[in-house]
């Protein structure tokens, strides 16, 4: 009764509705890396991260400490909980990541509501979900078969842009 046509532009469409409304692995990954912080587990959170953001936060660490402790400390307490100066002498990326989220208020109520995710391409997702402040654009990259959060290219919601 019906081509076959008919079958895979139905298909086509049933696909297309369903990344339309956030069903794809780079919106699960999201909603996956907002669980971890919510339930304090960073370092699972940690791995959520493109190597990209990761080696971010490690230039970042490697900076503090070129400063040295002292220099170092005052800026960070307003970054996180303080660190005291053996923690300093160990930091990498994801020791500040830690130490920076777990002393946020804000990583327990991050939204996982997904409104739309844009493929870019193969390798390449823009998840965008609703917040308080408006819609945040989560860049998305798939690496080794895992959608990873590209947070070097993330960017306030455009209520709260800085100039």
């Amino acid at each position: 009764m019906f081509s076959r046509y008919f079958y895979a532009a139905l298909i086509a469409v049933l696909v297309f509705t369903m990344i339309g409304c956030g069903n794809h692995p780079a919106s699960d990954s999201v909603k996956a890396f907002v669980f971890a912080m919510s339930d304090s587990s960073w370092s699972d959170a940690w791995l959520m991260l493109t190597p990209e953001t990761r080696a971010t936060w490690d230039s970042t660490a490697v900076v503090f400490q070129h400063f040295g402790f002292a220099e170092s400390s005052v800026f960070l307490a307003t970054l996180s909980d303080s660190l005291t100066e053996i923690e300093f002498a160990s930091m990498d990326g994801e020791m500040l990541f830690v130490k920076m989220v777990q002393s946020s208020p804000e990583t327990v109520g991050l939204s996982n509501s997904v409104r739309d995710v844009e493929v870019v391409n193969t390798n390449t997702a823009l998840v965008t979900i609703a917040t308080s402040e408006g819609d945040q654009i989560i860049p998305m990259k798939l690496i080794e078969d895992k959608w990873l959060l590209d947070l070097t290219r993330l960017a306030p919601p455009p209520e709260i842009q800085v100039d």
